[in-house]
């Protein structure tokens, strides 16, 4: 009996060492396959994202905690993805998609990622977990469906526009989306339906109108076409639907130029106030960047915020003075401003950081004529025509100059030279005639006739050759 028991007690032991010995192995399992998932510090950036090294390194020194700190990791990808670090961020999002598992946002944000390296065979995958995961954000139908169209798989990018359009009727991404399906499937009546909608709902939407032009050529409306071109206003640039999850990530950016960009994205989008938000959270982290201070002031300018401009562009020219974009800015907003004086001696000490800007002469030149100071503004003109030889507002300032001060042959050949490399700018032509009119210059008719030769528009022609004939009488051959 009591080696009976003393076999169990044997057995039982084993048994509990074993199970003892599978948990470590298991435990040591998991770890290990922790730390095969969790990604890497990347190499430091320094000053060009400022306290973005110290808040990775946080996160990471968390990360190598066990239990995984999920916020650790999901704060350490977010912050390499809106500062540029996308291979951490990938490795990142893909260890949050093993530990959440049932969060929408990774495998969205992920494809966001691999769709701008140009992988979409690995993103559309991801952008359809999204959808299971999310249903009810539209923005997760809207960036498949633009996926599967970019594709060419139109039937399955309009499915994913249907599924959107269910939860937004009016949304005018997913209504052009529609648009875009419709016109490669052939269906120009049901494009120029979902294009009319868009541009209802949203009369500022560029893509709208632009392509409703499209297919009003191809519907043979020429006169509806071109009524549709001339409302599109654009540089060029135009904005893509809202992301929420995408638009977060700037709470974690410190790339200052990249906010820089983003803010500059923002106003082209017609949205100062996002622009506002993206620069002012740039110079929390950058307080003396001047690049910053003055594209915040140029979207306070165009807020109608001029008091509060103002002092942005004050500290981005003290930050750099010698900087002549700066400067003329500041010139700018001086006249917007309607301070004539400070505008004056904005310009004049400009002048000492940046001798050789042709732009800044040309205002010294006005403020010199202006004052009646001849002299003076003739020597700035024509410093700028020196520095601007392509341009003809410098030789037609420095000519009014030299009429003003009674020295009108130098005037006329300013003019005259100006337009040996313009000979078909109207303004000089113009210029040049109606002095020889006033003066009763005998040379007049000769120059009527050259700016004939040149081209200038039947309309002017004969306003100078009622004005001649009026003074010297028939127009010679």
């Amino acid at each position: 009996m009591k080696k009976g028991r003393q076999f169990v007690f044997v057995a039982l032991a084993s048994l509990v060492v074993t199970a003892a010995g599978y948990v470590g192995w298991r435990e040591y399992a998991v770890r290990r396959t922790w730390r095969e998932l969790r990604p890497p510090l990347p190499a430091a950036v320094g000053a060009d994202a400022p306290g973005l090294d110290a808040r990775l390194a946080v996160c990471a020194a968390r990360m190598e905690s066990w239990p995984p700190d999920r916020a650790a990791l999901a704060e350490f990808t977010l912050l390499c993805h809106a500062n540029g670090l996308l291979p951490e961020a990938v490795q990142g999002y893909q260890a949050l998609m093993v530990l959440e598992p049932r969060e929408g946002r990774w495998p969205h944000l992920l494809a966001a990622v691999l769709g701008g390296f140009g992988r979409m065979d690995d993103a559309l995958p991801l952008l359809r977990r999204a959808t299971e995961l999310a249903p009810d954000r539209i923005i997760v139908w809207t960036r498949l469906g633009d996926a599967l169209f970019k594709a060419n798989r139109i039937d399955e990018a309009e499915a994913a526009y249907q599924e959107a359009q269910r939860r937004a009727p009016e949304n005018v991404y997913i209504l052009f989306g529609l648009a875009r399906c419709d016109l490669q499937a052939g269906r120009l009546t049901a494009a120029r339906k979902h294009l009319q909608q868009a541009v209802t709902a949203e009369p500022k939407f560029p893509d709208a109108e632009s392509l409703l032009a499209t297919v009003y050529d191809q519907l043979g409306n020429a006169e509806a076409a071109e009524r549709a071109r001339a409302l599109v206003k654009s540089d060029g640039h135009y904005p893509e639907a809202p992301d929420p999850w995408t638009d977060e990530l700037v709470d974690y950016c410190h790339n200052t130029y990249m906010l820089l960009v983003a803010g500059s994205a923002a106003e082209a989008d017609e949205a100062p106030q996002k622009a506002v938000g993206l620069l002012e959270r740039a110079l929390r982290d950058a307080p003396d960047d001047a690049r910053l201070h003055r594209q915040l002031g140029k979207v306070l300018t165009r807020l109608g915020d001029l008091a509060g401009a103002r002092p942005h562009f004050e500290k981005a020219v003290a930050k750099d003075p010698g900087n002549e974009y700066l400067r003329q800015d500041m010139v700018l907003f001086l006249r917007a401003d309607k301070d004539q004086a400070g505008l004056e001696r904005e310009v004049a000490d400009a002048l000492k950081t940046c001798p050789n800007s042709a732009q800044l002469h040309f205002e010294a030149g006005v403020i010199a004529a202006r004052a009646g100071r001849y002299e003076e503004a003739a020597q700035h003109f024509e410093r700028t025509w020196k520095l601007r030889p392509e341009e003809t507002s410098a030789a037609h300032e420095l000519a009014e100059v030299y009429f003003r001060s009674g020295r009108a042959d130098q005037g006329v050949a300013v003019l005259e030279q100006a337009l040996q490399a313009h000979g078909a700018d109207e303004a000089l032509w113009t210029r040049l005639i109606r002095q020889g009119i006033e003066a009763g210059d005998a040379r007049t008719g000769r120059w009527l006739q050259s700016a004939g030769q040149a081209g200038l528009p039947e309309a002017a022609l004969a306003d100078l050759r009622r004005a001649y004939e009026r003074r010297f009488g028939r127009i010679p051959l």
